[in-house]
């Protein structure tokens, strides 16, 4: 039921919209849209964000919805000049499936967003991990973290484009808006819960990188 009923909001919405209508605006309001009828919470809360465009055109958009339990990570986007959502992912798995009846698809392979949740090792206050991005995905690496602690970020590019970063709060507002990797971020949290780093592959090839994540 949930999948017929998206299908027939996303048509509609494409047939009624005029030329030129893929506006910011329109594709924040379709991304949150998508994810209160995935999770079947209409008067849930969303924060979503434009991401810009992947070097194929591709709009995308990500943010978070508000459940009763916990946040959940979103991401839409859409073919340039064309009005209905072509991937969705939900934590980093790719449920375009939802609306569409296809496969599954794979984040790995594809342009996407992934969710890694970060943890430390016992007595540690840091780690460093290294991961690759396909052009135009994003990791988004989740850490619980507290009020007051200080956090340190740094993104050492191996090969490839550079990438970007940028960090949430856990009630999805920016602790850091998008910079360049090659700067590092140390600075005082002033929220409690799950803050999310997200490193972004905005050129035409893969990019391998190490991130180091800290917690004081």
């Amino acid at each position: 039921m949930r999948q017929i009923g998206t299908l027939s909001l996303l048509a509609g919405l494409a047939i009624s919209l005029p030329a030129g209508a893929q506006t910011v605006d329109f594709m924040l309001e379709e991304c949150s849209g998508l994810a209160k009828q995935y999770f079947s919470e209409p008067g849930a809360r969303t924060e979503m964000r434009y991401n810009g465009q992947r070097v194929d055109g591709t709009h995308t958009v990500g943010g978070g919805i508000f459940l009763e339990a916990r946040k959940a990570y979103v991401a839409c986007a859409w073919p340039k000049g064309d009005y209905t959502i072509s991937e969705f992912f939900v934590d980093g798995e790719n449920k375009t499936a939802f609306f569409t009846g296809g496969g599954t698809g794979s984040a790995a392979s594809e342009p996407g967003t992934a969710t890694e949740q970060v943890r430390f090792a016992q007595g540690a206050s840091g780690t460093e991990l290294s991961r690759s991005l396909t052009p135009g995905s994003s990791i988004r690496f989740v850490l619980g973290a507290r009020e007051g602690q200080d956090l340190r970020v740094s993104v050492v590019q191996r090969n490839g484009p550079r990438t970007d970063f940028q960090i949430f709060n856990p009630d999805g507002t920016f602790l850091l808006d998008l910079i360049p990797a090659d700067r590092e971020y140390r600075g005082q949290l002033w929220q409690s819960g799950d803050h999310v780093v997200e490193v972004v592959n905005r050129g035409g090839s893969t990019a391998d990188f190490t991130i180091s994540i800290g917690i004081h």
